[in-house]
């Protein structure tokens, strides 16, 4: 793998949070392989900083569930399973069920960021990417419950890896997805909670059934 630099930017994450985004994005996009050894020595070597911010970053990748780490023995990025991936979408269904409906009792004018994002040209594709334009990452800022909002982060991330095999591998989930994704933001943006609910979840759980039968088992055992 080619170095990375760090911007020199001051404004910008501070070093470990820029090595932690990074060591995300390459587990998500498949560059850090289930099963790999993380190792310290290489990678601050690869993105240009001391071991310091990797070790930090390390112990964040730990606690997000997407490296396992054993005490003098150093760390590996998790093993992709379909069962923890049934578990995962499950649990985001009914958190990212709950922030849909608070969201939707929120002022117009937060309601309309979503509507606003929900016009974006890919609109199936923000919600498994963990973006700036990612479905629940705005449903997560507007619902104004930081504790829920916290759980439903921690749980997309750790379902980063599955939504990058999602994509890859079942064909029609992009048409499908979008309509799910875009039923949601409707009834956000209507303000009505029931319905943004039952929408969210749906949307969730037919990522769960489009990945269970898309994704093959040499992928995913």
């Amino acid at each position: 793998m080619s170095r990375v630099r760090r911007p020199k930017d001051p404004t910008e994450l501070s070093a470990a949070e820029w090595v932690r985004q990074q060591l995300i994005d390459d587990i998500v996009a498949g560059r850090l392989r289930p099963g790999e050894k993380l190792c310290e020595v290489k990678i601050a070597a690869r993105l240009g900083c001391s071991r310091t911010p990797v070790r930090e970053a390390f112990r964040h990748l730990g606690a997000l569930g997407l490296a396992n780490f054993e005490k003098n023995r150093g760390g590996n990025v998790v093993r992709l399973e379909r069962a923890q991936m049934l578990e995962l979408f499950e649990a985001l269904a009914e958190v990212a069920a709950s922030c849909a409906g608070l969201a939707a009792s929120r002022g117009e004018a937060r309601r309309r960021i979503l509507e606003e994002q929900g016009r974006l040209d890919h609109i199936a594709v923000p919600a498994g990417t963990g973006g700036e334009g990612d479905l629940f990452t705005t449903v997560f800022d507007i619902c104004g419950n930081q504790l829920l909002a916290a759980s439903g982060s921690a749980i997309r991330c750790r379902l980063l890896p599955y939504w990058r095999l999602l994509g890859s591998t079942a064909d029609d989930w992009a048409s499908h997805g979008g309509l799910g994704q875009a039923a949601a933001i409707r009834a956000i943006a209507a303000g009505d909670g029931r319905a943004a609910r039952r929408a969210m979840r749906t949307f969730v759980l037919m990522a769960r059934d489009h990945a269970v039968r898309g994704v093959p088992p040499s992928a995913l055992p």
